[in-house]
């Protein structure tokens, strides 16, 4: 007995019992963004917080790492080093906190080193001397837009900590 080819196209019935399979009805799609735009609503306070938190806690590593680049300069050159927060970021100082400005790596023409992370710095100068000891005790607040902000402690005996 010979089959017949059956036709490539679909008949009626199985057209329209098709048709209900599969896909997406437009409530469903529009229920489906709603859900994810309110999720996301709910997220982004959390996401913006974390975010001043982390630029907090770099710039607090990055003045961190200042301090003890200063600390180094006094050894290595013998002479004592202030770090001064200054407008716009920091400078050491040669001698005393008004000595002239030490230029170097990643200075501007006035001696001025920018943090990377828009980081605003204030407290006292910490001065290190050609033994790398720290004249006296000095806090250096690191802090960001939105009210974030940690301190940098320089101890007598030069050792530089964050809390």
């Amino acid at each position: 007995m010979h089959c017949m080819p059956r036709s490539v196209g679909l008949d009626r019935q199985e057209a329209r019992a098709l048709r209900g399979v599969g896909g997406f009805t437009l409530v469903e799609l529009v229920l489906t963004a709603a859900v994810i735009a309110i999720m996301a609503a709910l997220a982004i306070p959390f996401i913006l917080a974390a975010s001043r938190s982390l630029t907090m806690s770099r710039g607090a590593r990055e003045i961190h790492s200042a301090l003890l680049q200063a600390r180094t300069v006094a050894i290595a050159t013998r002479q004592n080093i202030c770090f001064q927060p200054v407008t716009g970021g920091y400078a050491y100082r040669q001698g005393t906190c008004a000595g002239a400005a030490w230029t170097g790596p990643n200075t501007d023409a006035t001696g001025t080193f920018r943090p990377a992370d828009n980081v605003a710095l204030s407290g006292g100068a910490a001065i290190f001397t050609a033994f790398g000891t720290a004249s006296q005790t000095t806090v250096i607040t690191v802090s960001v837009v939105g009210g974030n902000s940690t301190t940098v402690t320089v101890q007598p005996s030069g050792r530089v900590t964050i809390p």
